[in-house]
């Protein structure tokens, strides 16, 4: 049995907190209609209260959170499902998540599959300008001028053995980590680099000079290990973040028109053409390309750095970004068949693994965009009136 529609609209303005008297009499009325009624109403609330913990880190028993919910609506005769403390992204994740699943899929058009996600091998360019490719199970070790190199598939952490320390200039390796791959890295210094698809980091074999720089082309989330006397300084294209020790993300991809930095904890200096913003926790600062513009917004950091855990979040992300980054994630190519599409904005999430069809159809359902394959390219157009296009 499906959710009635009209049952489903008045459970989610429960969800808001915007249910009047007459919907609150009319819920209640179909809960007691039959057992029947009231186990699907479970599993819905059961995947709602799912969603809603998973991006906070905190995990929650379906079964608990039902019998919770029971308890209150034997106490106020009514439903409420809200935790007002949670924060609106993460309520909407699992609410799209619902209207996906408990939506009719009777009206489907099949269309071409997408190919699914597949891990990608990162590769190593060492100083000689060797390639190394680290799709390979085992640890390797490798002596990289005064450091031990260990490798894995997912993993790459530089260590100091004690061997003689150049004195010439700094030796530089690159990481290259292509679409649909992501890896981790442990600088020398101990710091954590964790860097996204379609990004290249260019690093130091040794810190030996007065102050830690890397190069970053594309997305990563930093780690730094403290250090007083050196600070570490990622260059990323046009902006350049300065810290001692903290933890933040940097979006700086070259075919994306903003620079982003998000500061998650600690302290960084953005400078910018002359410009330097100081940031603190939960606040990022933004670089248009395209006017020359910065500005320091308040942002929940740590949506932004969900992606390292898995998950993808957005908040009011325009729809031309968010194929962007699910492009880079699954190499998959699209094209909008209306520029004012490309503006659509879309606030959710979904975990990075999951099949991109259920994604797009995720997306579909509460944008009103109709995603179709020909010749493995996505298609993107505004949903007609008659028709729900779901990719299978």
């Amino acid at each position: 049995m499906k959710l009635p529609g009209d049952i489903h609209e008045l459970i989610l303005e429960d969800l808001a907190s915007k249910l009047d008297v007459l919907g609150q009499e009319k819920l209640e009325a179909w809960l007691e209609e039959n057992g029947e009624n009231k186990e699907i109403c479970r599993k819905f609330c059961s995947l709602w209260y799912s969603g809603k913990w998973a991006n906070s880190r905190v995990g929650i028993k379906k079964q608990i959170a039902w019998e919770q919910i029971q308890g209150r609506r034997r106490n106020r005769r009514r439903i409420r499902w809200i935790v007002r403390s949670a924060s609106v992204a993460a309520s909407l994740i699992c609410v799209i998540g619902l209207i996906w699943l408990f939506t009719s899929k009777d009206e489907i058009i099949p269309v071409a599959s997408l190919p699914k996600w597949q891990p990608r091998q990162a590769t190593l360019v060492l100083s000689t300008g060797e390639m190394k490719e680290l799709g390979v199970t085992k640890m390797n070790m490798i002596e990289e001028k005064g450091a031990i190199i260990c490798s894995d598939s997912a993993y790459l952490e530089y260590r100091d053995e004690g061997l003689e320390k150049s004195q010439e200039e700094q030796v530089y390796n690159e990481l290259i980590v292509p679409k649909g791959g992501e890896y981790r890295l442990r600088l020398v210094d101990g710091s954590l680099v964790i860097i996204n698809s379609g990004s290249r980091l260019r690093f130091p074999v040794n810190f030996n000079g007065e102050s830690r720089e890397v190069f970053l082309s594309g997305g990563a989330c930093f780690e730094v290990a403290k250090d007083s006397l050196k600070p570490f300084i990622v260059h990323a294209n046009e902006a350049d973040v300065r810290v001692l020790g903290t933890l933040f993300d940097v979006s700086a991809y070259e075919d994306e028109e903003r620079v982003e930095v998000t500061l998650v904890n600690g302290a960084v200096k953005v400078s910018v053409d002359g410009s330097n913003d100081r940031l603190v926790p939960n606040e990022q600062f933004v670089f248009d390309r395209r006017t020359g513009k910065t500005l320091v917004r308040e942002v929940n950091a740590e949506s932004y750095i969900a992606w390292t855990n898995g998950i993808f979040r957005f908040d009011a992300l325009p729809l031309d970004l968010l194929m962007k980054k699910l492009s880079r994630w699954f190499d998959i190519q699209y094209e909008f068949g209306d520029d004012i599409l490309k503006e659509v904005l879309y606030s959710g999430g979904f975990r990075k693994y999951d099949n991109v069809q259920d994604i797009l159809n995720m997306i579909g359902e509460v944008t009103n965009i109709s995603f179709t394959v020909t010749n493995d390219i996505i298609r993107i157009n505004k949903k007609s009136d008659n028709a729900t296009n779901i990719i299978r």
